[in-house]
């Protein structure tokens, strides 16, 4: 049976995109779901949180445009139940580059993959743009999910996102089945300030049950994760579980739509 592809994404950076898919990946895991984590993001800091290394990465998958050949570059990270297809830096040369089909290469990659069939979920960590690579993501996904913070823009970023996700939606030979599943709220402070409970009055306002709770607090455990290389579970401290809990709750919604 084929995985379900989830793309992560929003045209903003610094929403915390990577620390949010890090957390559906942990709690997808704990849920005894096998994940997959595609690191789209020339950053590539995903795949040195989880510690996947592998001679065969995404830029490789990208500049080859073989078909199958996406789940032939996952390997196992320090995570367990979680395996990655390793990022790279050459990734940025994707949106500038002269490639046939470059918008439709990590689709084709993901199409007829043998080895991606060992996977519940696929989790494609989007870059904070809206060129090629974000378009590679979206259409080879079957549904998406925005992240963003409580912040002056954050109405205006994902309403943008929205736009390049309905175009892809309503052109037939790109993905007119991607599912649009909502929004998490990160970065939240606790107890919230007057301007984060305004940002969320307004993302309600604009998008309404699509913005999903809990919305995820802003917790400097998120940071202990990533920077020693392991998952909220083993960070250990009362912010790490709560965090924690939210995520489970965030990626059983995730695992309800299989």
């Amino acid at each position: 049976m084929s995985p379900k592809i989830t793309a992560i994404g929003n045209r903003k950076g610094g929403v915390g995109k990577t620390s949010v898919t890090l957390g559906l990946a942990s709690g997808l895991a704990l849920l005894g779901q096998r994940v997959c984590v595609v690191d789209l993001d020339p950053q590539a800091d995903i795949t040195d949180t989880l510690g996947g290394v592998g001679d065969f990465n995404i830029f490789d998958v990208l500049y080859a445009g073989d078909m199958g050949t996406l789940g032939q570059a996952a390997v196992a990270s320090s995570w367990e139940g979680i395996d990655v297809v390793p990022g790279s830096q050459d990734l940025a040369r994707i949106d500038t580059e002269s490639l046939v089909g470059a918008e439709l290469r990590l689709k084709a990659a993901a199409q007829s993959s043998q080895e991606l069939d060992a996977y519940d979920h696929v989790l494609i960590d989007l870059p904070p743009a809206l060129g090629r690579l974000t378009l590679n993501g979206l259409i080879a996904a079957h549904n998406v999910v925005v992240v963003t913070e409580p912040g002056a823009y954050s109405v205006r970023g994902v309403a943008e996102f929205l736009q390049t996700v309905q175009k892809i939606q309503s052109a037939p030979y790109l993905n007119p089945d991607l599912v649009f599943s909502g929004i998490i709220v990160n970065k939240v402070s606790s107890p919230r300030t007057a301007e984060h409970k305004f940002q969320i009055e307004q993302l309600l306002e604009a998008f309404g049950d699509q913005v999903h709770e809990p919305f995820l607090p802003l917790r400097t455990a998120m940071q202990d994760s990533q920077s020693g290389g392991v998952p909220l579970a083993k960070v250990g401290t009362r912010g790490a579980a709560i965090l924690f809990e939210y995520f489970t709750q965030h990626a059983k919604r995730i695992n309800g739509g299989n």
